[in-house]
């Protein structure tokens, strides 16, 4: 199923395929999340999604079912579309960059990508596919995080100089809305919301050990192992760790 156009670490030196085999064990989908990705989109069954960087597509499935529409995902591991085509087969799915996307022209009425921007070594050109792909009048949404948000995750407590790496992997929001202006998109807007607060236990702990989050295959070994060793010790101690989600959806049109 691997695709030799597509190199196993495209341009950010994380292993996707490896990172595959665990994904779905710490990570799910997010109705939240989904829901804020959907706000304000006038999306039906007649309706055409795209999901850049749908990974396993468990968002991808909670988008199809709170809108009825056509969903489309694309993503650069064939290790993650193989989990996403064994839950949801019915599902539209490719191994494209999103920067060279094998779509049609002025097809969708709305491209989504949560979490992904951070992950593109070319922004500006994977925005410029969105737009050219979406039809006139059609939105795309963006779920990232500011670089306050960044500082503020609890991964930052215990791994201090993963805010510092994934300030540089992502765009902080005023430059994305300028790139994606400089892309072509108009009504361009940027919203941050605070997700509901959750106690972090041994769920956190062990998508930790298994570096699910992905700045953690870009920390020092060193680090990785200190950190992980005082995460240990702060929940054997009955730390509560109380965290709430920071993110920003920044949205933009395709001119009508």
């Amino acid at each position: 199923m691997t695709d030799a156009r597509f190199p196993t670490h495209y341009g950010k030196s994380i292993d996707y395929e490896a990172v595959s085999k665990v994904y779905d064990q710490v990570r799910a989908g997010d109705p939240e999340m989904v829901g804020h990705l959907l706000e304000g989109a006038l999306l039906d069954d007649g309706s055409l999604v795209l999901d850049v960087g749908c990974g396993t597509a468990n968002n991808t499935i909670l988008v199809t079912k709170a809108t009825s529409s056509k969903v489309i995902g694309i993503d650069i591991s064939a290790g993650m579309l193989e989990k996403a085509h064994a839950k949801a087969g019915d599902l539209g799915l490719a191994q494209a960059t999103a920067d060279h996307l094998p779509l049609r022209s002025s097809v969708f009425d709305s491209v989504l990508m949560t979490e992904v921007i951070h992950h593109l070594p070319d922004v500006s050109a994977a925005l410029c596919e969105s737009l050219r792909v979406l039809k006139k009048g059609g939105a795309c949404c963006i779920a990232t995080q500011s670089h306050s948000q960044i500082e503020n995750r609890m991964t930052t407590r215990f791994f201090p100089s993963s805010a510092t790496v994934d300030k540089a992997r992502y765009p902080d929001i005023d430059t994305l809305e300028e790139v994606m202006r400089s892309a072509g998109f108009v009504k361009v807007s940027s919203k941050p919301y605070a997700f509901s607060p959750v106690v972090l236990g041994p769920e956190y702990l062990k998508t930790v050990e298994m570096r699910g989050y992905s700045m953690l295959h870009k920390v020092s070994e060193q680090e990785y192992q200190e950190g992980l060793k005082s995460l240990r010790l702060a929940i054997e101690r009955g730390e509560h760790l109380t965290y709430s989600a920071g993110y920003t959806f920044v949205r933009g049109c395709k001119r009508k």
